[in-house]
């Protein structure tokens, strides 16, 4: 039976195969159509009007062939218009299959931190399938994320990455691209639909935990916006408490030994000018001694306070100076216009271009907006899986915990109670201690050990692991609430004729 079972799959792969073949030479010139003005494949919005061959024409135009040694993998990409009518605001999106089994495994959507750095840097050089190494030598990451979800890296908001806006007018509140982002996923589910009614869950670090918690908040809220069963929520390093109350740092980087007493001082009494721009309500200004003070984005050859006190080129990691030279071989080669025609981007477009005009558009209306109702909200409706990272001089990890133990959460107080635990993961046959974890009610705290920052780039396998671990603790828990099951009942909480 099993000789006829992988006779009869070979049989299918191979006439899947040809047929593919066919369908790209039978397409070529309708996706030549959508290239030829400026080398971007812009999709077309849809709606629920439009035939399935024409979602399928728009399908087979956004098909990609990865770069060895991930030439097997099913990948799609090309940008989705996101805004009411005008199509001039665009996302982009890398979307790759699961090689195993793809049909069973839930979605996954990536959103990257900044704001405005391009998810392809988590697909490279922190989770995706495709590594690569400081020489810019590609490898096949393994393991990787894509062996537990099927996963889209998104630019998000418009402005990050690839994504952009023809006006130059970007998102300046995180309702504003929880919009976009749901449009996106509206769309992106017509042309994919066997994602329909399939587990979904929102991931990213930094301001992409943001997103995450603004995108999660409106389908718990709105449910019958998306035809997913939310599933959980994957939050890193994330900025979902008030900024200023997690990002000084002074204290944290005095006992770490990165500044003295003088330090200590110039450091606090700069976030005292900050938080006085901000209840004077002058965000832009706030935001701009902000950069000065801390961060990666303040003016060239002008070194911020942190610079200058630490003699540190980078705020990501207390142990690492400067930044690491994969950074720059990454942004070489995803920038670069070999790379582009892959991705279906025009060799007109530089990546990350628009990243400082995003920051300063959400600097005026979500820089220092307070979301944590956001986030108790999300914490209410369904599964978080919450990690900090023990180096990170961005986000402290004992700010976060401080923060996240303050919040009034339905386990709230069962999260005072509980224990943390020593968290290991298996390395090289080895057990390893990798961090701490707290599980209360429907939430994984994690603690990450020998991680900054750039959590998911310091320690890839173990957050790939933490992953597949918190998909696992979600299949555990009842399904009952927005987004999950009812009951007993084997359908969705909203019908499965849903108007997108």
């Amino acid at each position: 039976i099993r000789m006829m079972f992988y006779s009869g799959t070979a049989v299918f792969l191979i006439s899947a195969l040809l047929w593919t073949r066919c369908e790209f030479s039978e397409e070529k010139n309708w996706h030549d159509e959508l290239l030829q003005k400026s080398g971007d494949l812009l999709l077309p919005a849809t709606s629920d009007s439009i035939p399935r061959e024409e979602l399928e024409k728009m399908r087979n135009a956004s098909r990609v062939r990865l770069p060895s040694p991930c030439v097997s993998l099913k990948a799609y990409s090309g940008f989705i218009p996101v805004d009411d009518d005008k199509n001039s605001t665009y996302l982009f999106f890398l979307h790759i299959k699961s090689q195993v089994n793809s049909e069973f495994k839930p979605l996954l959507l990536w959103m990257q931190g900044g704001p405005g750095k391009s998810a392809l840097f988590g697909q490279f050089l922190e989770n995706g399938p495709l590594g690569m190494d400081a020489t810019g030598k590609l490898f096949r990451r393994r393991p990787a994320i894509l062996s537990t979800f099927n996963v889209v890296y998104l630019d998000a908001p418009a402005g990050s990455g690839y994504s952009f806006d023809t006006t130059g007018t970007y998102p300046s509140t995180l309702e504003e691209s929880s919009v976009h982002v749901i449009r996106f996923l509206r769309r992106f589910l017509r042309i994919f639909p066997e994602y329909k009614n399939r587990e979904l869950f929102i991931a990213g670090e930094s301001y992409g935990a943001r997103s995450a918690i603004g995108l999660a908040q409106r389908v718990l809220s709105r449910p019958t916006d998306l035809p997913c069963r939310l599933k959980g929520v994957m939050l890193g390093v994330g900025f979902v408490f008030p900024l200023l109350q997690i990002i000084n740092s002074a204290d944290y980087l005095y006992y770490s030994g990165l500044l003295d007493d003088h330090g200590r001082n110039e450091f606090a009494k700069r976030f005292q000018e900050i938080q006085h721009l901000v209840d004077q309500q002058n965000p832009t200004e706030a935001a701009k001694l902000l950069c000065q003070t801390v961060l990666n984005m303040h003016p060239a050859g002008h070194p911020s306070l942190f610079e200058e006190l630490t003699g540190f080129q980078s705020h990501a990691n207390i142990i690492r100076h400067r930044r690491s030279r994969r950074f720059e071989t990454y942004m070489s080669y995803a920038n670069s216009t070999e790379f582009k025609k892959i991705i279906h981007v025009s060799p007109t477009r530089s990546l990350d271009a628009t990243r400082s005009q995003l920051a300063m558009a959400l600097a005026v209306g979500d820089l220092f907006a307070d979301k944590t109702a956001t986030l108790v909200e999300v914490l209410n409706g369904v599964p978080v899986l919450f990690y900090t990272a023990q180096l990170d001089a961005v986000f402290p990890s004992v700010n976060m915990e401080r923060s996240f133990s303050n919040l009034n959460w339905k386990g709230a107080d069962a999260f005072k109670e509980t224990t943390r635990k020593r968290w290991y993961h298996v390395i090289n046959d080895r057990k390893e201690l990798m961090g701490y974890q707290k599980i209360a009610d429907t939430v994984m705290y994690t603690t990450l050990l020998v991680s900054g920052h750039l959590v998911s780039y310091d320690q890839s396998e173990v957050v790939i692991d933490l992953y597949r671990r918190f998909l696992k603790f979600t299949d555990k828990l009842p399904m009952d609430g927005p987004g999950q099951k009812c009951g007993n009942n084997t359908l969705p909480c909203w019908p499965i004729s849903v108007v997108l």
